[in-house]
């Protein structure tokens, strides 16, 4: 059954002090965290089940593909578990993608339900994001090769395709309803007009990102997968050095209406994942 909704989506309209963008992480009081004057606009969010096969990753910035794994709960930093869980997602991707190496670099866990407090979130757990936004910018994937490998390896790799992934999933027992995560489809974004490069202050990996506006009614097309379950996972572009393909996908989550308030434990996973190419 396709389940069409109506969700409001956070576009940037100005900043407060009239200077570029910035955000702060979550170690400021909410107030003071960004300088983003958004305006939530009704936009209709089309769902995917039933046609999960409809969009791909070089044409609209994201695709839905299964999860066969092990992994159904939260791992600790360092454990079997997230070994596991990261060997999984590696052979995953080279196998769809044909890529040569895959470094996974960071993951979040975030509360889709009872949103957490300020003492309870830290690096890898957080609340949703109710913005539309790219993990990064193009100046920020040549910083965060040269981070992740040695200079030689750096130079070497940058001659070739990278392109960075986010693998999105719930976990648990409960499908996500509360608090899904909508896409962008690449192909209706308005790339010289809609984006906006942002500063996000605090942050190891990614310090500067894009931010979206809307310039176009009704021109955004908008993307989320109803009753989404552990075994599913959408896989979404933030950067890709090929240039004649999808680039990015903006993303954000959002309150479904039309989901009945569940006192259910709702949780997702992502991960981001560098992918390097031999050619």
């Amino acid at each position: 059954m396709v389940d069409d909704v109506i969700g409001k989506i956070n576009y940037l309209t100005t900043t407060i002090d009239g200077c570029p963008p910035w955000l702060i992480g979550s170690s400021v009081p909410t107030s003071l965290r960004s300088n983003l004057v958004q305006s939530p606009v009704d936009v209709t969010i089309h769902d995917l089940r039933g046609k999960e096969k409809s969009v791909n990753l070089d044409t609209n910035a994201l695709e839905v593909t299964k999860y066969n794994g092990c992994i159904k709960e939260e791992f600790e930093e360092g454990s079997e578990t997230q070994k596991i869980y990261y060997e999984e997602i590696t052979d995953l991707l080279k196998k769809r993608l044909g890529a040569s190496r895959v470094i996974i670099y960071h993951y979040t866990f975030r509360s889709r339900g009872s949103s957490l407090t300020d003492e309870e979130c830290n690096m890898t757990h957080k609340n949703p994001v109710f913005c539309p936004h790219v993990d990064t910018d193009a100046p920020g994937v040549k910083r965060l090769v040269e981070k992740l490998l040695n200079k030689e390896e750096a130079e070497r790799a940058m001659k070739n395709r990278i392109q960075i992934i986010n693998i999105w999933r719930p976990l648990g027992q409960n499908p996500i309803t509360e608090k899904p995560l909508a896409i962008c489809d690449y192909q209706s974004v308005d790339v010289d007009k809609d984006v906006h490069p942002i500063s996000i202050r605090g942050s190891d990996y990614h310090p500067t990102s894009y931010i979206m506006s809307r310039n176009y009614q009704d021109k955004h097309i908008w993307y989320y997968l109803s009753q989404m379950k552990s075994d599913e996972m959408f896989l979404f572009k933030i950067f890709d050095s090929k240039y004649n393909v999808a680039q990015f996908a903006f993303h954000t989550a959002f309150i479904n209406q039309n989901a009945p308030t569940s006192n259910n434990k709702q949780k997702s996973l992502e991960i981001r994942c560098l992918i390097f190419y031999d050619k």
